[in-house]
């Protein structure tokens, strides 16, 4: 299939913008849960905090159902959004160079961002997004194959597995104790300039992670995955497809005990054979695991929440989801805004003097907010206020963002 064949898709579809609030929920929690750090604690500090027993409930729920799941939901659906765009153009060079442009706009957000949360995503999608445009005439087949192999991360299983035959641990989180210190200090007690410049200075490192524990890899073979799907019309002909995630669910939930068998039986043979497990077989095996269980979870979660979708009680409940979703990029720079200004020095400043189980509660009282708020917002104006800044710089000119009169009445 190449771009000019592709099928015709409705304007907006309302499981699409389920699934995204659904993913930013996830999102907020983590990083709620994480005090928008976004890295390693220094020992010191991690060694001196007394975590309670609702405290490492919170933690081990977030770190077994959501972390690194919704996040690639979040990254599966950026792929699609390029797929219906390019449903509603011709696929010609208008559309890329359009796109393209679109791409660097995001790029520069996503830094703006960063300054203020070194956890950004937007800045790697948007480097990553070109490849979308590289790979869109690819035939379907080559453009699975491909996405696959990226999704399961086996760029990076290569480099760990050559990692144990040269010299090197292969691990992307090393870091020196006095940086890790220092940046926690900057955050802690740190002014508004030092903790953007602090951030500033860690994009190198972001990228190196990035990088190094093939999250790179892994993103791009969502959006490659995300275009395949909309290239199958998944989404707009849902029906059609139920079965197949029928299937998907079995297999996934096969997949997931399979890493979970596994990881159970290697590492608890090395504890009963007293046997060091290396920082580099640590690596592999801890980390190909890892992806693999994350990756049959994270296709689990959209296939049960299309499924439920077609049920009429189902739909009810999940369409809070909806106005969340539609403004995804909004939603998402609003929680760092909470979180940043809960937790850094110029806000309250309360970085790791709360609990997880507090934080997460903060998670879910920040998202119904969000959720109130886009509601409200979608009573008056017809996208959210930074979608409207994004479309407004992308074509250089103001965009229409009321809504008429007679739909403001309808809705109130």
């Amino acid at each position: 299939m190449t771009a000019l064949q592709t099928p015709t898709l409705p304007q907006r579809i309302e499981s699409i913008d389920v699934l995204r609030g659904f993913a930013l929920f996830g999102i907020a929690l983590v990083h709620m849960v994480e005090q928008y750090y976004a890295g390693p604690l220094p020992d010191a500090i991690g060694n001196a905090m007394n975590p309670t027993i609702a405290d490492h409930i919170a933690q081990g729920f977030v770190g077994f159902f959501i972390m690194g799941k919704f996040y690639m939901i979040f990254s599966f659906l950026f792929g699609l959004s390029f797929f219906i765009q390019l449903s509603k153009n011709d696929g010609g060079n208008s559309f890329l160079i359009r796109f393209a442009w679109r791409l660097m706009i995001l790029f520069a957000i996503g830094i703006v961002h960063h300054l203020h949360y070194r956890g950004d995503i937007l800045s790697i999608f948007a480097l990553l997004g070109f490849g979308l445009l590289v790979a869109y005439r690819l035939p379907d087949k080559v453009l699975l194959i491909t996405a696959l192999l990226l999704v399961f991360n086996v760029p990076s299983l290569i480099v760990r597995v050559t990692g144990l035959f040269i010299e090197g641990d292969g691990n992307p989180f090393n870091f020196t104790q006095e940086g890790l210190m220092a940046y926690y200090n900057t955050v802690r007690s740190g002014s508004y300039l030092e903790i953007l410049r602090a951030n500033f200075n860690s994009f190198d490192d972001k990228m190196d992670f990035q990088v190094s524990s093939g999250r790179l890899y892994i993103t791009l073979g969502l959006f490659l995955l995300g275009n395949y799907a909309g290239r199958k019309n998944l989404f707009g002909d849902l029906e059609k497809h139920l079965p197949f995630l029928k299937k998907l669910i079995r297999y996934s939930l096969f997949v997931m005990s399979g890493c979970i068998v596994f990881t159970v039986a290697l590492f608890g043979s090395f504890m009963l054979l007293k046997v060091e497990v290396t920082q580099e077989i640590g690596w592999l095996a801890g980390g190909l695991a890892f992806d693999v269980f994350n990756t049959a979870l994270a296709a689990i979660y959209v296939s049960c929440l299309l499924l439920l979708f077609q049920k009429e009680k189902w739909q009810k409940r999940l369409i809070i989801f909806y106005p969340v979703g539609r403004m995804g990029l909004t939603t998402y720079l609003m929680q760092t805004l909470f979180g940043t200004m809960i937790f850094f020095n110029f806000g309250l400043g309360l970085i790791y003097q709360l609990g997880s189980f507090f934080c997460l509660l903060i998670g879910f009282a920040v998202f119904v907010f969000q959720i109130v708020f886009a509601q409200w917002w979608f009573r008056y104006f017809s996208q959210g206020p930074v979608e409207w800044l994004w479309r407004t710089l992308t074509y250089f000119r103001l965009q229409k963002i009321t809504l008429p009169k007679e739909a403001v009445l309808r809705t109130n």
